[in-house]
């Protein structure tokens, strides 16, 4: 573009000298870069971004976003999936603890869905050397609570993490 309109000026300062010169003495000369052309050069130019650069950096921000954005549900999905392994290992923590201290959350039942809401609520020990301590993870509602129960198991009357499972 700079090129562009150099040349112009420069044709432009050329017919001017010509047409000056031919009337005065009726002789072609030739052009050389002069003073007065450099500062109409400098008046002509301006500053700020061309429409095709604009353009390009559009594009590319559009190409950016296009990766970057379903990487965002990888990354959201991801940080769902962890919240519940992590509630799953909290279920299995609190009920083995509680299960050692006398409060059986377990007992006979098979459904993990009520094993985990009875968690939920929690329970506080009656007797023994943890007499008054309260075992429960309070705060889950039902699909947080669904959501960890898929990485837990019943086995031999203890609630487990087996790290497996999800959605």
């Amino acid at each position: 573009f700079d090129i562009m309109v150099f040349m112009i000026n420069m044709f432009s300062v050329e017919t001017a000298q010509n047409d000056g010169e031919a009337h005065n003495n009726n002789q072609a000369t030739e052009t050389t870069p002069t003073k007065s052309m450099k500062l109409k050069l400098k008046k002509l130019k301006t500053s700020g971004f061309s429409l095709v650069e604009m353009l390009v950096v559009i594009a590319v921000i559009g190409i950016i976003a296009a990766i970057a954005i379903p990487n965002i549900g990888k990354i959201n999905n991801t940080a769902e999936a962890s919240k519940d392994r992590r509630n799953a290992q909290n279920l299995a923590s609190v009920a083995a603890s509680a299960q050692a201290a006398g409060q059986d959350f377990i007992g006979t039942e098979t459904d993990k869905a009520k094993v985990v809401a009875a968690i939920v609520t929690g329970a506080t020990a009656a007797d023994g050397p943890f007499q008054g301590t309260y075992f429960g993870v309070p705060g889950l509602d039902t699909e947080e609570q669904t959501s960890a129960a898929a990485y837990l198991a019943i086995t031999n009357g203890m609630l487990t993490y087996t790290g497996a499972g999800g959605n």
